[in-house]
């Protein structure tokens, strides 16, 4: 990733883009993997993360605001959206599934770019199946309720990992069905080190292990793979849709706003970070 030129406007964005991320990596249903997919990092994060001390100075500059706004979606943005879907779940939820949805069309022009096939169409199916009946499955279980402790952290780390390199995979989800998920925000937002420190080297730890073959994967079989992401997102939104809920007529036409305003936002979203990310390659 070699830059030509940098400017305050894209070093922000990238903050902005770290932010997004690292929000959708602590709420329940929505997946840092996808997010950075639809954002445009995911590539170029797989391929630091596949070789990180050899190409660490090469690309510090481009990483450096996306991990700061990480930082700050996890420990900050998390607490206004945590707030947002406790005083208005159902608006919010739709907001979501519409800023996700929106990016599909985007996610399949990049699926295309090497070609498709129909083993890539396959994949898709498979991958959105699969997914569709794993959250399913988890969401019907009862929760369980372990007791908090540096093993567990370590474990929600790794788990979290798994997230952010494999798109559609929601973390959080499984954070609940453990009852681990409020002590770990509680202990986020309180800044334990205690809870942080053994999530970010489970964290890393995992990163390090599959970043890899994942990025190999994506190397030999580019639409399988893309195509399938496409499948985890479908399946993966379609799993959070709040359909049971009763509706009233205004319940329907506010979602129904969110939702095409979280489509609007993620289409100028997925153009304004087209252009900035070409003013920085």
């Amino acid at each position: 990733m070699e830059e030509k030129k940098d400017t305050l406007f894209s070093w922000l964005w990238r903050v902005v883009k770290g932010a997004l991320v690292g929000t959708g990596a602590i709420l329940p249903g929505i997946s840092g993997g996808v997010l950075s997919v639809v954002l445009g990092i995911y590539r170029p994060m797989m391929e630091f993360l596949s070789h990180p001390f050899r190409s660490l100075k090469k690309n510090i500059k481009f990483f450096l605001p996306i991990v700061i706004g990480f930082a700050v979606g996890v420990v900050l943005l998390s607490k206004l959206v945590d707030w947002l879907f406790r005083e208005n779940e159902l608006p919010a939820l739709w907001l979501f599934i519409g800023l996700i949805l929106g990016t599909v069309p985007s996610l399949y022009r990049e699926a295309g770019e090497q070609g498709r096939s129909k083993g890539a169409y396959i994949a898709l199916a498979v991958a959105g199946i699969f997914m569709f009946a794993f959250l399913t499955l988890l969401g019907s279980g009862e929760t369980m309720q372990i007791e908090p402790n540096l093993f567990w952290w370590l474990i929600c780390g790794l788990l979290w990992g798994i997230g952010l390199i494999v798109p559609g995979m929601s973390p959080s989800s499984i954070f609940i069905f453990l009852g681990l998920y409020q002590p770990m925000s509680a202990g986020i937002a309180a800044l334990d080190l205690g809870v942080i420190l053994p999530i970010g080297v489970g964290l890393v730890i995992m990163v390090v292990l599959i970043a890899k073959p994942i990025k190999y994967l994506f190397d030999k079989h580019y639409a399988l793979m893309y195509h399938s992401i496409i499948g985890i997102v479908i399946a993966s939104t379609l799993v959070i849709m709040p359909l049971e809920q009763a509706y009233d007529v205004m319940d329907i036409v506010i979602c129904a706003v969110c939702f095409v305003v979280g489509a609007v936002i993620a289409y100028f979203m997925e153009k304004a970070s087209s252009k900035l990310d070409k003013s920085v390659k």
